[in-house]
């Protein structure tokens, strides 16, 4: 099948290629911007529903979660029943989840709303899938950085018009003006999104995908029980039992099913162990910081400003990380994987460890934000691009979603414990448990990538 738009190849001079990766970026970006728009709003959606604070951490994970449970699945379905046709359908339950968040009544009513929305994370591994495939071999590597640059660019979006929008005119605008945006890229990925490349013969493992649900969540909920009744509470042990006799289970039903959701000898070879590693610690210290740094900048405890600053200091952290990705592609092209990998894991390290050095200002926030997106960002380009490169012939969506799998669970768990840390302790307090943990995190990065070149194939 060809593509539907030679016409407007015609008239622009662009390849097919490029058109399918401007779509693919202005899909992720629209979900990012999504995701960004409604972080200035934890502190307010907080007072106005009166729940606490890791009640409030799960407004990220909600997505983050679906997206852990669904991406394998939506991986294998991509390559078993055409990635097109999966886009679409994420696309379609994506729109329904953001017009349902725009009109939520109550706390409930929006994390069932964000669930759906978890359908617009699953897209991402079929874009980098698709990019792979159609793009020819001389491009990928930069192709790829640029599909990690509209992070990025929907971060930057998001944050600034968020901000805004919510002090002028409330956070349920924030996803009500986006509806008519997912709309218009139905549209164009009905058109746009070829329907060939290499497929699969398979059916879904819906059982071990519901184990694989049942060891995520009951994880995530003993976190969160921590900081509501402490880690003494039965409840709490009950469900860090739940989730590891599940993730037993699954492991061994990955084994034994003739058509595993996860193909275990497959990230057994290398690089897939210490790259799947590296993003969920990446992705699980990012989200942390991501979840704090309203309260940093509005609470009382942290900078005290109005709500439109958290948009004005976050903003040039989304600047780096739209520039990051590129670049990462660039000097992998130049100088391979392993200089451009250690230098972004010492952005982390150096972006959360000079908050222990400097008073806390606004100038701070921004470098720290900065320094911090920038490493995040060259690191998770460069983890894509070795999973990709790394898949066997047929098989790069599911890679690509296993990796994004293992992300989702790190941004899950990121806000998670950020709540926890600042339900359990006193607001400047937790911002220090928050950084020092951060900054931990951030060593085991720096030594796992100093050890990169040994683990490439």
């Amino acid at each position: 099948m060809v593509f539907r738009v030679d016409m407007i190849t015609l008239m622009f001079g662009l390849k097919r290629y490029h058109h399918l990766l401007i779509l693919l970026g202005f899909i992720i970006a629209t979900v990012m911007a999504t995701e960004a728009m409604i972080i200035a709003a934890f502190p307010g959606i907080e007072e106005e529903f009166g729940v606490s604070s890791v009640i409030i951490a799960w407004i990220l994970p909600a997505v983050m979660l679906v997206g852990a449970v669904l991406l394998l699945a939506i991986g294998s379905l991509g390559d078993i029943l055409g990635k097109r046709r999966i886009v679409l359908a994420c696309l379609i339950v994506y729109g329904a989840g953001v017009a349902l968040a725009g009109y939520a009544p109550d706390m409930p009513t929006l994390l069932i709303s964000r669930t759906l929305q978890g359908l617009g994370l699953a897209i991402a591994p079929l874009a980098y899938a698709l990019v792979a495939e159609e793009t020819p071999v001389e491009w990928v590597a930069t192709s790829i950085g640029v599909l990690a640059a509209t992070y990025g660019a929907g971060s930057f979006i998001g944050i600034m018009s968020g901000a805004f929008i919510i002090e002028q005119i409330g956070w349920r605008a924030c996803f009500l003006v986006m509806v008519p945006v997912v709309l218009l890229l139905i549209v164009f990925a009905w058109h746009i999104i070829p329907d060939h490349g290499i497929r699969k013969k398979g059916k879904i493992d819906l059982i071990g995908m519901m184990l694989f649900a049942i060891s995520i969540l009951s994880g995530m909920i003993a976190i969160t029980w921590i900081g509501l009744a402490g880690i003494s509470d039965p409840l709490v042990w009950i469900c860090i039992g739940v989730s590891i006799c599940s993730l037993f289970l699954f492991l061994r039903h990955e084994n034994q099913t003739e058509d595993p959701l996860l193909d275990l000898g497959m990230i057994h070879e290398a690089p897939f162990p210490e790259i799947t590693i590296n993003a969920f610690l990446v992705v699980f210290s990012f989200f942390i910081l991501l979840q704090v740094m309203p309260y940093l900048i509005a609470s009382p405890a942290g900078l005290a400003l109005s709500v439109i600053y958290v948009g004005i200091l976050l903003m040039p952290g989304s600047l780096t990380d739209m520039i990051s990705g590129p670049l990462a592609g660039f000097m992998v092209s130049r100088k391979g994987v392993v200089i451009p990998f250690i230098l972004g894991a010492l952005f982390l390290l150096f972006g959360c460890g000079i908050y222990f050095l400097f008073p806390m200002t606004p100038v701070l926030v921004v470098c720290i934000w900065m320094i911090f997106s920038a490493g995040m960002s060259i690191l998770l380009t460069i983890d894509n691009m070795i999973v990709v490169a790394s898949a066997p012939p047929g098989s790069t969506a599911t890679a690509s979603a296993f990796l994004h799998t293992i992300q989702s669970i790190g941004g899950a768990l990121g806000p998670i414990v950020a709540g926890a840390a600042l339900t359990l302790y006193a607001p400047e307090e937790a911002f220090t448990v928050i950084f020092l943990v951060v900054l931990g995190v951030s060593a085991i990065i720096l030594f796992q990538s100093a050890g990169i070149r040994r683990h490439l194939p």
